[in-house]
């Protein structure tokens, strides 16, 4: 489980294996903002040598304020946009090898929201872009 707060997630996994006795969960940091975090979380991924059947996207963030990301991209964006795709990529082929070794699809779910239906009335302003 791929999550930004290590503390947190380790409650979540605990919940889990609760209600779920025998489940195994890794918990493992990962913020989707930060093109080195996403680099270091694949890195050790594979270092791990866990196999990778499903991979759910999520986006992450929504409505905060102007911000950039440690790599200087808008937070949002980066974060719910190219934190997936750099993540996927890194990832595709421990998922093309786990599915050969399992003789079973892998599976990448990109999720998404409607907070597009919240845009400024008058469309993108593309002149204050970065306000």
């Amino acid at each position: 489980m791929a999550v930004r707060n290590t503390g947190s997630g380790a409650k979540v996994k605990e919940d889990i294996v609760s209600k779920v006795p025998g489940a195994k969960v890794d918990v493992m940091e990962l913020d989707l903002s930060s093109v080195d975090s996403v680099r270091k979380f694949a890195s050790e991924y594979k270092s791990a040598r866990l196999p990778l059947n499903l991979l759910i996207n999520n986006a992450g963030i929504m409505a905060c304020p102007f911000m950039l990301s440690m790599d200087n991209i808008e937070l949002q964006f980066a974060t719910n946009h190219l934190g997936h795709f750099l993540l996927t990529k890194l990832l595709l082929d421990t998922m093309k090898s786990t599915s050969r070794e399992s003789k079973r699809e892998g599976r990448i779910v990109n999720l998404s929201s409607v907070s597009h239906r919240f845009s400024y009335q008058e469309g993108v302003r593309f002149d204050k872009i970065n306000d």
